[in-house]
Parts: structure tokens; C-alpha cells; sequence
């Protein structure tokens, strides 16, 4: 009774409504370890206010970070996903900030920004003890090694420094993609994708119901060009009456939102039998909504 209670009243504020310009993240994937001039990547999906556009705030970029790579996705009209490429330049401790702005006609109206706690590990060195020298044991003059070692810090000083300017005046260069393959093989790759995550085996619930309830609002975009992204449950619901392919999968629509909210929202933990029923659930309304090679021909 008190997680159906606290399950309405969760509905009932997210129905509401938000701000006339508003961005949010959504899901923020950062490793929480790292290698040193290493890279790796870091995902974020975002949603805001249609009809605006999100970019990556260049004057804040993390100093620790070079930023090698941007990959920008739209999923739906206010649904996006940035994908980035960071290569760390310290060790110990440092922490990952990136700042999204959502713009319109070169103005900033609103701004979120993600801060990720992230431990930086020396990289893996060869150290075989049984490694025998082969050139004569001839021992060069003590000076010579002081020698060499200045030159080696000099070096390296100079390098530091012209990698640092290089850093500073960096433009992050951002690569706009489109994925072109059919609306169901979107979203049957991006399911399995999701089981080989490890998001669940981690006990990520939220995160995996989260992105487990993007694929459905992305397939209704790209299917029926139904933009979902920032209705509640009951809204999706609602609006899906009014398309006549998706009538016979109310049932189906409804325990899938359903079984979402009790996750993302009361903090139900879900067991793997449901998990697998939700995921068939998500399956069906795909394959079911898909038209068949004559329908498209007509």
C-alpha cells in the first residue's frame, strides 16, 4: 500500500511540468578508474527543452583532461547523447567536469554540469628481473649519467609545458552522426547492447531501467515520430491510444511503463524473471510495430 502511495505521488509531481528552458542529465557513464595517457570514454545523455540546442561548454573543459574526440546523437527532439573521448594527464585523484549549455540563437538559457570523482593509475611498465644486459659491462663515467639526466628533465619540462599550452588553447571539435539503420534494428541492437552492459550485474537498476525506457521513447519517435521524451508514464499511455498499430499493445505498454517507475522512481528492486519479462515485454512492441515488407512497398 505505501509503494503504491509513494508510486502516485511520484506520477503526480513529475506531471507538473518543468521549466520554459530546462536541461538535465540524464545517465552519466565515467569510469571510476582510469589510466594515465590512457584514453576513455565517457557517455552522457541529456534531455531539455525542444527546439534548443545542447553544446559542450569549451571554457570549462577539465585542465587534468585532454578531450581527443566529441560524439553528438540525437535520439529524439529533446533527447540527446554525447559521447567523449578524455585522455588524463595526472595521477592519484582528479575529478571529470564537463558543463552542457543549452543555447538558442547564440544565447545560453540554461546549464548542468556533471562532476565525476575519477582515480588516474600509473600505466603498466615491463619490469623482468631475470633480463640480462649483452653489451660489454663498460661503466661510463659518473658525470655522463648526471649529464643525461639534466637533458632528460629539460627535455621533459619542455614537453610538459608546450602539451599544457596545447590543452589551453584546445576546440573541441564535435562530430555530429546520424544512425540510418531501420527503427526496429536500432532498437534490437541497442536491448542487447544494454544485457551486455553489466549495468544489472552491478545492481544498476535505476540506470538500467532508465535506458531500458529510452530505447522504448527513441523507437516511438523514430517509428510513428511520436516525441515521448519528456511525458510522464500516464502521458506515453494517453498518446499512444491515438495511433491505431499500437491499440492491441496497450496491456503490454502499460506493464512495461509500469514495472519502469516502480525502478526509476519508488526504488523497487526487480528480480531477473521480471527484468526478462519487461525486456520481452519491450521486444514484442517493437517486433509487433514493425511493418512487413509489403506494407512498406505500399
Amino acid at each position: 500500500m505505501k509503494k503504491t502511495i509513494f508510486f502516485l505521488i511520484v506520477l503526480l509531481s513529475a506531471a507538473i511540468g518543468t521549466s520554459a528552458q530546462e536541461i538535465r542529465i540524464e545517465k552519466a557513464q565515467v569510469p571510476a578508474t582510469a589510466t594515465f595517457a590512457q584514453p576513455f570514454e565517457a557517455v552522457y545523455t541529456l534531455s531539455h527543452t525542444p527546439e534548443y540546442e545542447v553544446a559542450i561548454d569549451e571554457k570549462a573543459l577539465p585542465a587534468d583532461f585532454e578531450i581527443t574526440q566529441a560524439v553528438f546523437t540525437r535520439q529524439s527532439p529533446q533527447t540527446d547523447e554525447y559521447r567523449l573521448t578524455a585522455v588524463p594527464f595526472v595521477l592519484n585523484k582528479s575529478t571529470f567536469t564537463i558543463t552542457f549549455l543549452l543555447r538558442q540563437n547564440d544565447q545560453t538559457a540554461a546549464q548542468v554540469e556533471s562532476e565525476q570523482p575519477i582515480s588516474i593509475e600509473k600505466m603498466a611498465t615491463f619490469n623482468d628481473k631475470k633480463l640480462r644486459e649483452i653489451r660489454s659491462p663498460r661503466i661510463p663515467p659518473a658525470w655522463w649519467r648526471w649529464l643525461v639526466l639534466v637533458v632528460l628533465i629539460v627535455i621533459l619540462f619542455f614537453l610538459i609545458r608546450s602539451l599544457r599550452k596545447q590543452m589551453a588553447q584546445q576546440t573541441l571539435s564535435v562530430q555530429y552522426q546520424e544512425d540510418h539503420r531501420p527503427c526496429d534494428e536500432i532498437a534490437f541492437s541497442k536491448i542487447d547492447a544494454l544485457l551486455n552492459s553489466g549495468l544489472w550485474e552491478r545492481k544498476e537498476y535505476k540506470v538500467f531501467y532508465i535506458t531500458l525506457s529510452d530505447i522504448l521513447r527513441e523507437y516511438l519517435w523514430r517509428r510513428f515520430q511520436m516525441d515521448t521524451s519528456a511525458d510522464t508514464s500516464a502521458e506515453l499511455l494517453r498518446r499512444a491510444k491515438t495511433i491505431s498499430a499500437l491499440q492491441p499493445l496497450l496491456p503490454s505498454i502499460k506493464d512495461f511503463l509500469n514495472s519502469s517507475d516502480l525502478v526509476k522512481f519508488a526504488k523497487d528492486e526487480p528480480t531477473e524473471q521480471r527484468r526478462n519479462q519487461d525486456v520481452t515485454d519491450l521486444r514484442k512492441i517493437v517486433r509487433e510495430t514493425t511493418p512487413t515488407s509489403q506494407e512498406e512497398a505500399q
